[in-house]
């Protein structure tokens, strides 16, 4: 087996009440595997109640669907981070852990509300992507230069958008269903066609990061990655439940007792030969 390595990242972290239950079970994982890193995917100012049109008989009007808000929205500034101190301590201490970028509200007008980048220009997404960084420094909280764009969406002028704020890495492509191979590529939500279990370089010049594991994932298809030296890259997301949608890998106490029967039997397995890490070390 080559030297392979193993990442977790949680979507969708914002000061919801939630939020402090859900990153307790990160916590609680830390302690038990005390390698693990995390890479927590914040959106700087969350106002998305749901991800699916909720207002459906506007949804279904041509002109006007695409300049309304189709689901209800948090006012702006509810959630925003710089203004729920509690959660900026929590990510300014934490030492095991690092911020990167989910967007700025994690919602757009239209019939695909969570796909925040879809339709917009270059300087439409460099406006969204300062927005959201100027909310992190204002909050004090240190963040890696890298983003989970809502929705798995990282259209070319997301990318070059990106690219231009200095920003180095992006986590797009998801793939859950792809055998598992040295030569995979993705084919499913996000980018397709880059790798399935390594980090790439992709114009225009970013550092990608697959998406290959979660809650729903069986043990073997872990392993399979690990032993042809692969990234095992583990998707969780903050929220098991947002509006009437829940969510099969939402952070709750299943999905963290399953992590640490995983990383048990990693340990067990594969000992010093797993680098446990995470998107902003392996991009620096």
């Amino acid at each position: 087996m080559d030297s392979s390595r193993r990442l977790l990242s949680v979507d969708d972290v914002h000061p919801a009440p939630v939020a402090a239950e859900a990153l307790a079970h990160v916590r609680w994982l830390q302690e038990r595997h005390l390698r693990l890193r995390v890479t927590l995917f914040t959106t700087p100012d969350w106002r998305t109640l749901d991800p699916y049109p909720t207002r459906r008989f506007l949804s279904r009007v041509p002109f006007v669907r695409d300049r309304i808000f189709t689901v209800a929205v948090h006012p702006r500034g509810t959630f925003r981070l710089d203004r729920h101190e509690e959660l900026c301590s929590l990510l300014r201490g934490w030492e095991s852990a690092e911020v990167g970028l989910h967007g700025l509200h994690h919602v757009r007008k239209g019939t695909r509300p969570i796909l925040e980048f879809a339709g917009r220009d270059r300087d439409g997404c460099r406006a969204v992507l300062d927005e959201a960084m100027a909310i992190l420094d204002d909050a004090r909280v240190p963040f890696v230069r890298g983003m989970s764009p809502p929705g798995w969406d990282a259209p070319p002028p997301l990318l070059e958008a990106m690219h231009d704020a200095g920003l180095a890495f992006v986590a797009s492509a998801r793939d859950l269903d792809t055998p598992i191979s040295r030569d995979a590529v993705a084919n499913g939500s996000g980018l397709r066609g880059v790798s399935l279990v390594r980090p790439q370089r992709i114009e225009p010049g970013l550092l990608h990061f697959p998406t290959n594991f979660q809650a729903t994932s069986p043990i073997e298809r872990a392993l399979a990655i690990l032993e042809c030296g692969g990234l095992l890259s583990i998707k969780a997301h903050l929220l098991a439940q947002s509006g009437s949608y829940r969510a099969l890998d939402g952070l709750t106490p299943e999905y963290r007792d399953y992590l640490h029967r995983l990383f048990s039997t990693i340990e067990d397995r594969f000992g010093d030969r797993v680098w446990w890490t995470s998107m902003g070390e392996m991009a620096s």
